[in-house]
């Protein structure tokens, strides 16, 4: 039986052998990168069959680099102008490291296939934080392979094709003659391989090596992750976490415009005299699972009873992920690069947070997850914040209440939560953050049945947790601090859109947020026509409860009418809004402006000509604020 080293049906010189051999897999790269488009059509709708055919043509540029850095020492090798690059070993040598390193890329492209769906965005490096912070991700993993089959199986066909092929094209094994003449056709031709490789590595011949913003340069900014491939975004994002000082405006212009800084004087909270504070995070509820703002099919009906009781708005998430969305909450700290806060370059700052100040008020603090001890820091940044106690999986006792995958069932989960409440002393701030409503979306067995199903698997697992949540109001309703407690209920992040609107730049952003006390009618359906987010949490709770303090807060209070405005960033681009407008900002160049609340789909690009837009001021402040306060440690108000 032949070794795979003896398949061949083409033997040519070393050169034609090597050419080919990177046409295949370039070709394989190009295909495995429109696997985003055939498993996602949803995502990428009114592309015509030739507009699919430019978009793949214009890819091959960013797919060249990839495989031009990939394949950087199997060009080398086979192109040294001596006659031991033929040896058998060395042969070897170079054609795994290249196999290898191309099926690594093969497969980062189709795990991109499924993970584009939560983030919209390709994977860059900062994955490999994610991955070292997660506990449960190696648990889930599996499942993930077995949920999504189909791409699974597309990936383990293409990276077999690719081995197979590659061995299809094989050495002429006639011995070379050495002479001076020999070397010295060889030498130029060594030159010649390593100016193609050079001008691979950068793109072409321009000025500057191309980057992840070329790819809007020849389609709008929602297809570029089609013409971009996950190899070339994971490349270009290493070591470029750490933030770059601005100065486009000088301080008093700056603070004229942006000020992250903000003070609250102290006055009755309300006269029902409210201080216990509730912060219940829920795991990827997208508002669209929700019928209080969709009025059509909910799997949230204990909510949409409550959400008629408070103050609740449509809000506008701050990240795509849990360790983007629960600093921006409880801390009013955004992500506006591909690291989050959480495990990037500025980790140790000094930051400001709801917990570090209500600890200055006497006040007990304490954060609450199910999941693993240690899952994505959450524990860390709960003790960075100012939370005096962090209650995880370790010290949860009963066990059986394991869902599996990522921690303690919710309904377990919010009645251990209800019960060490009732033993806190007044008053309390307490934090919790619900995890069914994630991938695997599993539900108690005897809920299967029972609980509504929708277009998404996450929906069933939606209503089971809605179900949870009122089994946990019902139990600490009775409660002695109950009437003197204000309860603030949000999501972490969205998860895949279902409706054609959920599944855009915007909808994909779209979370609820609701402020409700119990004995404050004050805060029953309040219409609110402006932008609220995640990072108006902290800044809110503050004037509500009338505490007197200057914190650092990258959002405003919903209690204040003026410079409402909201913030995010996917997919290497910032998104900001006021009351009428976003606008999509890509390295100081603004790609769209979109009127968001009468055209939800983003249909209309208003981009003026002149592009004078007051919005990409605001930015550029938010940005040199933001960027020159991590890079000093001004993040904390001393």
């Amino acid at each position: 039986m032949r070794s795979i080293n003896q398949i061949t049906s083409f033997k040519g010189n070393i050169y034609a052998v090597m050419y080919a051999r990177l046409l295949v897999l370039l070709l394989l790269l190009s295909v495995s990168r429109m696997m985003m488009y055939f498993f996602n059509p949803q995502l990428f709708t009114g592309i015509n069959v030739f507009q699919l055919f430019l978009i793949w043509f214009y890819g091959l540029r960013f797919d060249v680099v990839s495989l031009s850095i990939l394949a950087s020492f199997f060009v080398l090798g086979n192109s040294l102008p001596f006659g031991f690059r033929r040896n058998k070993t060395f042969q070897k040598i170079l054609n795994y490291l290249v196999l290898i390193s191309s099926s690594i890329a093969l497969i980062l492209n189709m795990v991109d296939v499924v993970y584009y769906r939560f983030t919209l965005k390709r994977l860059t490096a900062d994955i490999f934080n994610y991955v070292a912070n997660n506990g449960a991700f190696t648990e889930v993993f599996p499942s993930f392979i077995m949920d999504f089959w189909q791409v699974s199986l597309v990936s383990i066909i293409l990276v077999l094709f690719m081995w197979f092929s590659f061995y299809r094209l094989g050495l002429n094994r006639k011995i070379e003659k050495t002479s001076w003449r020999f070397y010295t056709w060889q030498s130029l031709l060594f030159l010649l391989s390593m100016s193609i490789l050079l001008i691979g590595i950068r793109g072409g011949f321009q000025l500057k090596p191309i980057n992840i913003i070329d790819a809007n340069k020849k389609v709008a900014s929602s297809l570029s992750p089609l013409v971009l491939n996950t190899p070339f975004t994971m490349i270009k994002s290493v070591g470029q976490n750490a933030f770059q000082e601005k100065n486009y405006y000088t301080s008093h212009e700056l603070e004229a415009i942006f000020n992250p800084i903000r003070s609250y004087t102290k006055r009755e909270a309300t006269p029902r005299n409210i201080k216990n504070v509730v912060v219940i995070v829920l795991e990827s509820f997208s508002a669209e699972h929700i019928g209080f703002f969709t009025q059509g099919k909910s799997f949230t009906p204990f909510l949409d009873s409550l959400f008629t009781k408070s103050l609740c708005v449509r809000a506008i998430a701050n990240g795509k992920r849990s360790i983007e969305g629960i600093p921006a909450v409880l801390s009013s700290l955004p992500t506006l690069s591909n690291a989050s806060f959480l495990n990037g370059p500025y980790a140790a700052n000094q930051i400001e947070g709801l917990a570090n100040t209500l600890v200055q008020h006497n006040y007990k603090t304490a954060f609450f997850h199910g999941g693993k001890n240690g899952t994505m820091s959450f524990d860390a940044y709960a003790y960075k914040a100012g939370f005096q106690s962090y209650y995880g999986l370790n010290e949860y006792l009963n066990k059986e209440d394991y869902d599996g995958h990522w921690g303690i069932w919710d309904e377990e989960y919010l009645a251990y939560f209800g019960a060490q409440l009732n033993d806190f002393k007044e008053p309390f701030l307490a934090s919790v953050f619900t995890l069914s409503s994630h991938h695997p979306y599993q539900i108690p067995e005897k809920y299967k049945d029972q609980l509504p199903s929708g277009k998404l698997p996450i929906q069933k697992a939606i209503a089971y947790t809605d179900l949870a949540l009122k089994h946990f109001f019902k139990q600490i309703e009775k409660q002695a601090w109950y009437p003197n407690t204000i309860f603030v209920i949000t999501a972490d992040h969205t998860s895949e859109g279902a409706s054609l609107a959920a599944k855009n730049s915007l909808g994909q952003f779209s979370i609820p947020l609701a402020f409700f006390a119990p004995a404050d009618s004050g805060l029953k359906k309040v219409i609110l026509q402006r932008p609220v987010q995640q990072l108006d949490v902290y800044p809110s709770l503050l004037q509500y409860l009338g505490i007197s303090d200057t914190i650092v807060a990258f959002g405003n209070s919903i209690f204040e009418s003026h410079n409402a405005f909201a913030i995010n960033f996917y997919n290497q681009k910032i998104q900001v809004f006021d009351s009428d407008q976003m606008l999509i900002i890509q390295d100081d160049i603004a790609l769209g402006l979109y009127d968001y609340r009468t055209d939800s789909l983003l249909k209309v690009n208003k981009l003026p000509a002149d592009m004078n837009i007051p919005l990409q001021d605001f930015q550029k402040a938010f940005i040199q604020q933001y960027n020159n306060r991590m890079i000093s440690n001004g993040l904390k108000n001393n």
